[in-house]
């Protein structure tokens, strides 16, 4: 991603194209995830750290993704994204060749962990999907899954905001251990688990949100 100025305004070279930093429209939430610019992507911040409670409306840090920093980095088809098999945890799973570092970085911490503490180990079991081309359930936007840097963990034990009876309000819900979080966002993931939207089971790669110096 190189940045460039353009009639004064920041931009940015992605996959051959030229973007705006900024697209200059006044966005409601839902305008921002639907059609986003990369400033709104940094326009909530994610905090690491204590688990805490997600209670104000809204505040789901990383949701908001612009898909073509997604293509440019991974792949804009399911032809294109490089995916290769991996052992995680004695899951054998799929992941896109430039995560996949990553990820086993988070399976050596996380072993760790459960060496430690033996109770993390049924969150770990029966891992969901990692690298799977498809659209966010419900929308005609990309899942992070789709590019191979996503992964869940024990459906079983963890919550999602749209499975709640009743949906509305939105009341969070969490059963993840901390350490578990801690191992992922320590090598550069997320945890839908800091999200209002909460999605407690989601951890996807994005060392952006993580880093002083991006935001």
């Amino acid at each position: 991603m190189e940045p460039v100025k353009v009639d004064g305004a920041w931009h940015f070279k992605l996959g051959g194209a030229t973007y705006p930093w900024d697209d200059g429209r006044q966005k409601s939430f839902e305008e921002k995830l639907a059609s986003p610019d990369l400033e709104d992507t940094f326009s909530i911040p994610y905090v690491p750290g204590p688990i805490t409670p997600v209670t104000r409306e809204n505040e789901d840090p990383g949701r908001i993704r612009f898909d073509a920093l997604f293509h440019a980095t991974y792949g804009d088809t399911q032809a294109h994204v490089d995916v290769v098999d991996i052992d995680f945890l004695g899951q054998k799973l799929k992941v896109h060749r430039k995560v996949a570092p990553a990820f086993a970085r988070v399976a050596k911490r996380l072993d760790e962990a459960v060496k430690r503490e033996p109770s993390l180990r049924p969150y770990l079991m029966n891992l969901g999907g990692t690298f799977v081309w498809r659209n966010i359930a419900q929308t005609n936007r990309q899942s992070a899954h789709s590019y191979g840097i996503s992964i869940d963990v024990n459906v079983k034990r963890s919550h999602y905001w749209e499975w709640a009876k009743p949906k509305e309000p939105v009341r969070w819900a969490n059963r993840i251990p901390q350490a578990i979080v801690d191992a992922f966002e320590a090598e550069g993931f997320i945890w839908g688990g800091r999200w209002y939207h909460y999605d407690t089971m989601h951890f996807e790669y994005r060392p952006e949100l993580l880093d002083p110096a991006c935001r």
